[in-house]
């Protein structure tokens, strides 16, 4: 992943797997991704979406172990959609 737009779409296409999937069949690979994503995002200079994206996967970790609840996960996930919306089409982060 080179540039924000491919970033962006990557992590839609992993959103849209993890969201159909739902939480209750969480796939370890699905927080591998992010942290990916993250380490990609960073290298971007996308230090917001950086920010979320470990946000989320921190929250996934814990639900898949139990300390965490749903409503965690989904609130830091509609964030991340929504910033990813956001960026949409050349959006920056100074915008946000």
């Amino acid at each position: 992943m080179d540039t924000v737009e491919s970033l962006r779409g990557e992590l839609n296409a992993c959103l849209s797997a993890l969201t159909a999937a739902g939480l209750g069949n969480l796939d370890p690979q699905n927080i591998e991704q992010l942290n990916k994503f993250s380490a990609a995002a960073g290298s971007l200079g996308m230090n917001s979406g950086k920010k979320l994206i470990d946000n989320l996967s921190a929250v996934l970790t814990a639900f898949k172990e139990g300390s965490s609840q749903e409503g965690s996960v989904q609130v830091r996930l509609t964030a991340l959609e929504f910033y990813l919306q956001s960026i949409k089409g050349g959006g920056s982060e100074e915008e946000l």
